[in-house]
Formats: C-alpha cells, structure tokens, sequence
C-alpha cells in the first residue's frame, strides 16, 4: 500500500521516498552490496573522466614560439610554479579547467597531474580503477608516491601492490608503497624529500566559524619536537591549575612562542586588516535576533567576534598610533550593496561635519561637509593611491572567477585597455593577480571584458563562460547574472 503524503506538494513534484522507508524492505547483504557497486561506480567514473582530461589537455600543448605572442606586459608570477607534469602544457591550461569545472585551480592542477600521470606512467592503476578493484582515495595515494618513479619500480611495484589492495586501508597502502619504493628506486623517495623541503612554508588556513590554522613545514624530526615543547608547557600549566581543555592551551601557547607578547626588545610588526560590517551588528541586541553578516580579511565571522576585535583595536589605540595601521571605513549604498567611498575615520569626521567657507567677499557661511565620493578620475596610466584604496576594498580579492588571492598581491588592471582609450577611472579598474593579469592581457582565444556595472565577463577558448561581480556588502538582491551571450551583441562574442 503507498503511503500516503502529509501534504500535497505545490508544484506536482512527487515527495522522494527517504532512505529509511527503504531499508527494512532490503536485506543486509543487499545494503553492502549497493555500497560496494557505488564505490565501483565512482571509480569507473574517475577513470573515465581521467581520459577526457588528459585527451582535453593534450589540445593545449605549448606553442614553440612564445606563447602568448608578444613582449611585454605583467611578467611571470614568482610564487608559481608549474608542476614538472604539466611544463609541456599551456600556461591557461590549468585557469581553463577551474573555469570549466568551477573548481579553485589548485585542484584543477592536481586533478590534471593526476590524470596525466594515470594515463601515460600507471597505466595498471588506471585499470584497477576502472574495475573498481581499487578506491578513488587508494588511486591518489598510488599517483602521489608513484607519480615520479622509474618505469621499472613502478611496474613491479603495481604488480606486488595492486593484487591485494582491495583490502587494504590507504595509510597501510601508503606504507607498502614506500618500503618497496626504498628498495626498488630510492632516488624517487629522496627527489620527493628535496621538492617537499623546497616548498616548505608558513601559511594560514582559514576553518570558518571565526577560527584559522598555522600550517608550518618542517622536517618531521623538528616538527616532533615543536610539538612536544608545546605539549610539555601546557602540561606544566595544566598541573599549575588552568583548568581549560589541555589543546586550548597547547594552541594559546604555542601563539605566545610565535609572537612574544612580553618581548619589547623587537621592532613592532603590523598588519592590514580588513573588517566590513554593517552598523547594526556592532550594537548589542537581542539573544537570538537576526544579525547582518560581518567579515574579517574575507572570512564571515559572528557579531559578537566582530565587536570583541574591534573594541580590542580600540583599546590599542590603532586609530591614533602612526606604526600600529588604521582603520577604514567602507561606505555602501543599503539597496545594492555597491561601494560608494572609502575613508580613515577622521576623513569621515570631516565629511560629515560642518564647516565655514569664505566667500570671495570674505564673509563665511555655514555650510554642511562635503560628504565621502568615489576617487576622481586621473588622465594618468597609473591609479591614484585613492583609486587603489577604492578598488582593492570593493573588490577584496582577485575578480577572476574562483581566485581568491588577497587584494594586495594584486595588479590594478584596466578593463578597457588605457591605450585603446580606456579611462584611468574606478569603474574601467579591477583587481587582478599577476597569473590572471597575463591570461587577460596576452591569451589568446581568451574574452575578458570588464562592464560598467561591475561584472566581469570571461569566457575560455572552449567556448564557457564565467561571470563575476565584487563582493556585494549585504545579501544582493540583484538576479544572478545572464550569460555572455544575453548580455553582449554578437559581434562581441567572437574570441
């Protein structure tokens, strides 16, 4: 007998029958059995999309001659750098893919190595796969430690490993690979030791809900060690009577290292920090009420964080120290969210207030401030420092789409090239990193064109089209933009 619905839907779409309705019709075997077939399906999937990428990337081999046909211009980005996999391949290799995929490059990048390296060099881990003997996870741990093996190793090791991979877990895969790798080719062990060392960093990793994460590499030895050293402290002041969770304290310790708060005896370090929220989510309210939403450095953050870190601002004194930064005011129109100035709050103060103006006679008349406006226009080629404050907080990021590079590693591009007549003004200006700078600049095959409204139109050389918008300030009440071709005449289509 079919169940009858609660409600009837309003729009004559029958209600999905829920996962639980279904289980007591079907057996246990029944229930492992379909998840063992959606494990193979997904890995036959992979596989397959493995062969279109590398087939799609083979279409989009480095030109003999100089790529992008012309001198000049922004140089190469010097914090890139183009995996040994993909140096036969176009630079707009990779941006193409995340533009196709809507994915962040970074995972178009590995998801073209991986293909490439499936294709050409593991050509058993690809059948594994596509049989679906082998998971999408143990497939990547095959690609990441085989990926730059000697053929030989790397066929005798498939042969040893693949046989009884299905049973394995991927950290006990993992190990299996690398004691074989140690004795079938340990020059690949240690090329992977020397490229890991020379890409060892210290970044930050936003986790949202108002919390980041210090990523710092370091050989393991010295990693060990670090966090012992945190862990014995924390101990030493849990037995002292800190009565908070023991890895609270090991992480509020471990920040004391880094920055020294008692050590005055160092220069005095600053850094820029952007904070946009509205004038009701500084105020207190009601437990529970609605809250406008608030950002710090481009991470939504809650009301009340906001107000904690800006009342701690205040108490520093960064409006007034010279070496201690300042903060800046962004003002946006309520209905559209669009930027309209930005200012120091004593350049508010100003704006805002009253003034006397002399008259040609001498004589003053009080008159109200002159309020806050976009940057005046410049008949030069380079921004003003007014028009880059503008546009690097309007924009908050690079606008190519997906790119999330902060504004200060940025180029201030025109959208309308300034020598085909295009003004040095905010609307005709836009944030772009040095990579996305020279896709727009010198690709060809590439659309890139920046409208008056905001928008910016890219469309890739296979024929799909992004389009973005700056960071709107509150919920935009705006459609989502049409696509290119509603928006552009025909004849502007043409790549």
């Amino acid at each position: 007998m079919e169940r009858e619905p609660d409600c009837a839907p309003e729009d004559g779409v029958p209600i999905p029958v829920l996962p639980e309705d279904l289980a007591p019709a079907l057996s246990e075997i029944e229930l492992v059995a379909d998840i063992w077939a959606a494990d193979a399906r997904e890995a036959r999937y992979v596989a397959e999309r493995a062969v279109s990428v590398a087939c799609f990337a083979r279409r989009r081999r480095r030109e003999r001659l100089q790529e992008f046909g012309q001198r000049g211009g922004p140089g190469l980005d010097s914090r890139y750098r183009q995996p040994d996999w993909l140096a036969d391949f176009s630079e707009t290799l990779v941006p193409e893919l995340a533009l196709l995929r809507s994915c962040s490059e970074s995972e178009a990048e590995r998801l073209l190595v991986e293909s490439l390296v499936l294709t050409t060099s593991l050509r058993g881990t690809w059948s594994a796969l596509h049989q679906g003997r082998i998971s999408v996870p143990k497939m990547r741990a095959l690609v990441d430690l085989l990926g730059t093996a000697k053929p030989a190793a790397v066929e005798a090791i498939e042969e040893q490993v693949l046989r009884n991979a299905e049973g394995m877990t991927v950290p006990q895969l993992r190990l299996r690979v690398r004691r074989a790798l140690a004795r079938l080719d340990a020059e690949a062990l240690e090329r992977r030791r020397q490229e890991r060392a020379r890409q060892a960093d210290a970044t930050h990793q936003a986790m949202g809900d108002g919390m980041g994460r210090v990523v710092i590499d370091l050989p393991v030895w010295k990693s060990a060690a670090c966090v012992d050293a945190v862990r014995r402290l924390a101990e030493q002041q849990r037995s002292g009577g800190d009565r908070r969770p023991i890895g609270v304290i090991r992480a509020e310790i471990a920040a004391d290292l880094l920055l020294r708060p008692w050590d005055t005896s160092r220069p005095a370090v600053t850094a820029l920090l952007t904070i946009h929220a509205p004038l009701p989510s500084l105020s207190p309210a009601e437990p529970g009420a609605a809250r406008p939403a608030t950002e710090v450095n481009g991470e939504v953050v809650s009301a009340a964080q906001c107000r904690e870190l800006l009342a701690q601002l205040d108490m520093l004194g960064v409006r007034s120290a010279p070496a201690g930064g300042c903060v800046q005011v962004a003002v946006h129109d309520p209905g559209t969210g669009r930027l309209i100035a930005v200012g120091t709050p004593s350049e508010l103060q100003r704006a805002t207030g009253r003034r006397r103006v002399r008259s040609s006679r001498g004589a003053g008349a009080p008159e109200d401030g002159p309020g806050l406006r976009p940057p005046a226009p410049t008949a030069a080629y380079e921004p003003t420092a007014g028009q880059r404050r503008f546009v690097r907080t309007r924009d908050r990021q690079c606008r190519w789409p997906g790119c999330r590079r902060a504004p200060g590693r940025c180029d201030i591009d025109h959208g309308t090239a300034y020598g085909d007549g295009g003004p040095t003004d905010c609307w005709n200006l836009c944030c772009l990193c040095r990579r996305h700078h020279r896709i727009k600049t010198f690709a060809p095959g590439w659309h890139i064109e920046l409208l008056a409204d905001g928008r910016l139109v890219v469309r890739t050389p296979s024929g799909v089209t992004r389009v973005t918008r700056p960071t709107p300030w509150c919920d935009d009440p705006e459609p989502d933009p049409p696509w290119l071709e509603e928006q552009l005449p025909p004849d502007r289509l043409r790549c």
